[in-house]
């Protein structure tokens, strides 16, 4: 469960993601191993607070994301324009991932709300809202005023109406990357067709979740859908325990 107490510069993070519109988007080239890529992207914000981007397949940033879901997002203050460095920026670092299916009517509607001349991308089969899993955050705020926070400080639980398990999402995750790492390894290997070194997983809601598998340095990014619906931590909790065995049984043919 997110605390209620939110800091001064994680209230100033939130203010500055919610009063701009367009970022630096930096991705991991693909065609161009492991070089930074930075590219220009408009944005909204979800219910959590964390940054949504609607980006087309042929575009070489999604391209980049889809080998490797490291990313970050920078966002500055419009208003300092003409001495950039005297107005407040902030560098959110994470996981881009296409915005989880419980959350994609929400998503579309907040950024259709702010871009409504991108209504017509929504009908193209190419483009797909990612939402960025902020981990880490640097946060500069002005001169001497400058921070590192954690993705949790500057983010809120999403609202329980848009899906049952959101409150609960950073404990699940939590345990199940402390307690489970053979699980999250297992499941990348059974129903992701992906052999990982290590898994960690970022997400879950009542139909499903997301790992990134981490492998040769790269951070590949895969959703898992659920068998049956969740609405509760004790149907999560059986849903994984029956998918491990179910995992087993695929390993083994």
């Amino acid at each position: 469960m997110k605390r209620f107490f939110m800091s001064k510069p994680a209230e100033e993070v939130r203010a500055l993601n919610g009063r701009e519109r367009n970022a630096m988007l930096c991705t991991l080239s693909k065609k161009i191993d492991g070089w930074p890529f930075g590219s220009i992207t408009p944005y909204a914000v979800a219910a959590t607070g964390e940054p949504i981007i609607l980006i087309s397949e042929i575009a070489e940033h999604t391209r980049n994301l889809r080998e490797d879901a490291r990313a970050s997002l920078l966002v500055q203050d419009s208003q300092a324009a003409n001495d950039p460095q005297s107005g407040a920026r902030v560098t959110l670092m994470g996981y881009a991932i296409p915005v989880p299916p419980p959350y994609l009517d929400d998503a579309s509607r907040r950024y259709l709300d702010l871009f409504p001349g991108s209504a017509d991308y929504f009908q193209v089969h190419d483009f797909t809202l990612f939402q960025i899993k902020v981990s880490r955050v640097r946060f500069i705020g002005g001169f001497g005023e400058i921070h590192w926070l954690d993705g949790s400080e500057i983010t809120t639980d999403a609202d329980s109406k848009i899906d049952p398990v959101a409150s609960h999402i950073e404990m699940i995750c939590k345990h199940m990357n402390e307690d489970h790492k053979d699980a999250l390894r297992l499941y990348a290997a059974a129903f992701a067709q992906t052999e990982a070194e290590a898994a960690e997983m970022i997400h879950v809601d009542s139909a499903g979740f997301d790992l990134i598998a981490i492998s040769e340095g790269r951070h590949k990014h895969m959703r898992i859908a659920f068998q049956n619906p969740v609405a509760t931590t004790d149907e999560v909790r059986a849903e994984m325990v029956e998918m491990v065995r179910r995992a087993r049984q695929m390993m083994a043919r």
